[in-house]
């Protein structure tokens, strides 16, 4: 059906004549002899493939027709008839009943007006809305400072900066760690290497070092080429700053070629604070608008260039209000941060086995976590008060940092000018490893013995959790049955070690340890009594190597042959003296 169908129409359109229309490109004229089935498949076989994302909204006041295209012409006539039109590799469109228009370098509203005002003067009374149904795929290549260069198919409605994202994320498959490491070694040499605002930058891989965004060159098929620059195509995706991509273009990213070059920046209380390089003609309204919008905490606006200090006016989304003043290299725009005022309220949660767990309101630092408990009901006849313990948010996790902290190469920190000796470095790093952001408090002193000194003063954020009592102590180790216990007030470990099936042949009696529940401490029997949640835990003797047993022998009968030599040494000196 397809053959017969391209047949006739090539058949027609050779035995056609071209007719001048007064005011528009030139038309073909063109019957319609296709039966309404026939259109019908034509019109399937148009939308019958894959649809592919459009990127945006398409703007037909930009948007270059091309071939591939396919539009939607409906003529609200008595039939009110859908028709689809597709734009042929020759840029040709076929308009059903009109004929073959030419549509080179036509935006899709030029098109839309040219066949609406054809159809007009055919009909004038009948209404006709034309709309673009489908968009045509094109190839576009990549070039420069990218991640992952090469050529893309991409919908003829993408724009530029979608299209540097996507070079500068890849698929799935590219975005494997060790590809993206070899591409960024690649492009740009060590992340490393880079200022601070670009390590910044480059987290998420999505957008490019300013000196590169701000240069993009765009090679078009037709020889021409087009400078844009990608700030602003980042700030205004929809405008013509951010233009559209056509077959055959070549998008090369300059490599940034580290010599120095005048910035600019936004900082303080904005959403996205902001350093790029400085171009000749930059304003003020778009140094703002880098900013993205003001944070709830912003105050005064300051430019600060050639020495001077200027208040700037802009609203909440950083629109400029005030004058828009050309900027000097080096401006930066400095949106003062208040400082909140505190809060005399908090609050803490409390998990587990109280009367009635929530979140309950407190004074910080004031509020102390009898108060709390005692709001809370109490405790339930589960509650495990030697496991319970007390959250608290860590410091160290609430920098100000926009680059997290590498938590190894923050323990090395620590270690910088410490006086530990090498051997204590290992059990450092394991006590660090181990850390647990929990306040210094024991339960049981505080509700059961009164102790002042544990009935802490909460923050605000705190999680109290009080686990349900396991009423089970834990032995493993040389005993005969390792396993649970139940636990028995007032038990000592050789009660528990004795219900686990006693020791084997193999314990090393004396250095059994208690290890605590809520803390994981080890303390020695004769320090502390088992509690629910505790482990008891009997050793096998140290396993030494055969050399170190040697080691150790060899130094026993040295010293007993030193002690030996010098009891000799005295008998001698004393019959010495006894016989002079």
């Amino acid at each position: 059906m397809h053959f017969v169908f391209t047949t006739l129409l090539g058949g027609l359109i050779a035995a056609t004549t071209y007719a001048q229309v007064a005011g528009f490109p030139p038309v073909t004229e063109l019957s319609s002899v296709l039966s309404p089935q026939m259109q019908r498949q034509q019109q399937e076989a148009l939308l019958r493939g894959e649809q592919t994302p459009a990127d945006n909204v398409v703007r037909a006041q930009q948007y270059r027709v091309g071939p591939g295209d396919v539009l939607v012409i409906q003529r609200l006539d008595a039939a009110a008839q859908e028709e689809y039109a597709v734009v042929t590799p020759e840029n040709m469109l076929v308009v059903p009943r009109i004929g073959m228009l030419s549509v080179g370098n036509m935006t899709l509203a030029q098109l839309r007006d040219t066949v609406i005002a054809l159809y007009r003067q055919r009909n004038p009374t009948v209404p006709v809305y034309v709309g673009l149904r489908r968009v045509r795929t094109i190839y576009v290549t990549v070039q420069g400072n990218v991640l992952f260069p090469g050529v893309y198919t991409v919908p003829a409605s993408m724009r530029l900066a979608t299209l540097l994202r996507l070079a500068m994320q890849g698929n799935p498959q590219q975005r494997q760690e060790p590809e993206l490491q070899r591409a960024i070694q690649r492009s740009f040499g060590q992340v490393s290497d880079l200022s601070r605002d670009e390590q910044i930058l480059w987290q998420d891989y999505d957008i490019l070092s300013p000196a590169s965004l701000r240069s993009i060159v765009l090679r078009h098929a037709d020889g021409t080429t087009t400078l844009v620059d990608g700030e602003y195509a980042l700030l205004y995706p929809d405008s013509t700053t951010n233009p559209y991509l056509n077959e055959g273009d070549v998008v090369v990213v300059p490599r940034d070629e580290r010599i120095e070059q005048p910035r600019l920046a936004i900082q303080g209380a904005v959403a996205r604070p902001r350093t790029t390089v400085y171009r000749p003609g930059d304003r003020l309204s778009f140094l703002l608008k880098l900013g993205g919008a003001l944070l709830p905490e912003s105050g005064a606006i300051w430019l600060i260039q050639g020495g001077q200090k200027i208040p700037v006016q802009a609203d909440a989304q950083l629109n400029l209000l005030s004058e828009d003043v050309p900027l000097l290299p080096g401006a930066v725009v400095v949106v003062e941060r208040k400082r909140p005022e505190l809060s005399g309220t908090g609050s803490v949660r409390i998990i587990g086995e109280v009367q009635r767990p929530g979140v309950y309101p407190i004074v910080p630092w004031a509020t102390r976590l009898r108060d709390v408990i005692a709001e809370a009901g109490g405790f339930t006849e589960r509650a495990a008060l030697s496991l319970a313990y007390i959250l608290r948010r860590d410091p160290d996790m609430q920098g100000s940092s926009l680059i997290p902290p590498n938590p190894y190469t923050e323990r090395l920190r620590r270690l910088q000018y410490t006086n530990l000796l090498l051997e204590d470095t290992l059990r450092y790093f394991v006590d660090e490893v181990a850390r647990r952001p929990v306040v210094a408090c024991d339960f049981r002193a505080c509700f059961e013995q009164g102790s002042q000194q544990d009935n802490v003063p909460l923050a605000d954020g705190d999680v109290i959790v009080v686990p349900p009592s396991p009423r089970m102590v834990f032995v493993y180790g040389q005993v005969a049955k390792a396993g649970y216990v139940e636990y028995q007030p007032g038990k000592d470990a050789e009660y528990y070690i004795a219900q686990a099936g006693g020791r084997t042949d193999l314990a090393d009696r004396g250095r059994e340890r208690i290890i605590k529940g809520r803390t994981g401490v080890w303390m020695e029997p004769d320090a502390t009594v088992p509690e629910p949640g505790d482990r008891i835990y009997v050793p096998h003797p140290p396993d030494e190597p055969l050399g170190a047993q040697l080691q150790r022998l060899s130094a026993y009968i040295g010293i007993a042959g030193g002690l030996s030599g010098l009891v000799f040494s005295i008998v001698s000196l004393v019959n010495f003296l006894r016989n002079r």
